[in-house]
């Protein structure tokens, strides 16, 4: 194909193709659209704006529930301590044995063990003794404090007279267990 012949076919396919539509005047109603659509937008803002306000009040309950659980829980952990402070002061070696000293409990002298597994005794218990000397049993005590014992003790007089008071008890007390 030659040129002019492309150059017909080209043309004669622009003019056939085409059709001009006509110009027209719009009006300014028909240029706005519709009042509807500015409704919904600002309506959109405004449901987005509650949900964000609804979600920040939410979280500072959350933030305050957190506050409260977090100071209960340190509280807590205080009483702890405290606890495991106590436990662990009268549980102490010579707390225990100032405790069993004040119960009529004394020392061993010696002490066994048993061997679960091979069924046998490993060393010698013997039977501890009770010191010489004064000493006072727990079950002959009465309900009043210690406190209230070494008070009384104090202002009741000498210790000889002590010893004589104390002493006679001990006779009434074997008496009342036989």
């Amino acid at each position: 194909m030659s040129q002019m012949s492309v150059a017909t076919t080209v043309a004669k396919r622009s003019t056939e193709g085409t059709r001009r539509t006509s110009l027209r005047v719009v009006t300014p109603e028909e240029q706005a659209g519709s009042a509807w659509f500015p409704a919904l937008c600002v309506a959109l803002l405004l449901a987005g704006l509650g949900a964000v306000l609804g979600l920040n009040t939410a979280m500072a309950q959350d933030s305050f529930a957190v506050t409260a659980q977090e100071a209960e829980s340190a509280r807590l952990a205080d009483t702890e301590d405290s606890l495991t402070h106590s436990i662990n002061s009268r549980s102490a070696p010579q707390n225990l044995a100032g405790e069993a000293e004040d119960l009529g409990m004394v020392p061993a002298g010696s002490a066994a063990f048993i061997d679960l597994d091979k069924g046998s005794v490993l060393g010698v218990a013997t039977a501890a003794k009770k010191p010489d000397g004064f000493t006072v049993d727990a079950a002959s005590t009465t309900n009043t404090s210690e406190a209230e014992k070494k008070a009384s003790e104090k202002s009741s007089g000498s210790t000889s007279e002590k010893k004589s008071d104390k002493t006679e008890k001990q006779p009434e007390k074997k008496r009342s267990g036989e």
